[in-house]
């Protein structure tokens, strides 16, 4: 199958334009670009790696937990965005201050695939050792 080269350059373009209209709050990430039902796997081990069905599973058993701990909205640096066919690769970096004043950061890749300007599934890998580390320190 013949790959769609301009399909590719506006999926690059969507998701580059994406992170940095996010850039100063990476949950608009997740809320404006992703289907509410999306296919999401964080690799890795431990409780929060699996696959999640849909935008509220991923929210209520991932994200909220390191995003309440925080001070402020999670900030994000681009450092590259790939395109092959209707997948997208970012490599993103994070900051923010957690709620006890201390500083989090974390790295994150990401491959997603687009359909209709939006990312329908995809996969994450990400220091899951900061993450866990925030979760177990600030108890809410």
């Amino acid at each position: 199958m013949a790959k769609n080269i301009e399909q590719e350059a506006a999926n690059k373009k969507l998701i580059e334009e994406a992170l940095r209209d996010s850039a100063h709050d990476f949950t608009l990430f997740f809320k404006n670009y992703f289907v509410a039902d999306v296919e999401w796997t964080i690799a890795g081990h431990g409780p929060v790696a699996a696959t999640y069905h849909g935008m509220k599973e991923l929210f209520e058993k991932a994200e909220e937990a390191l995003f309440k701990r925080l001070a402020q909205p999670l900030v994000i640096l681009t450092k590259g965005v790939w395109a092959d066919g209707d997948e997208v690769f970012a490599r993103i970096q994070s900051s923010s201050q957690a709620i006890d004043g201390k500083s989090y950061r974390n790295e994150y890749m990401y491959i997603m695939t687009i359909r209709n300007g939006k990312v329908v599934s995809g996969i994450e890998w990400l220091d899951l050792n900061a993450y866990y580390t925030i979760v177990e320190r600030i108890k809410i």
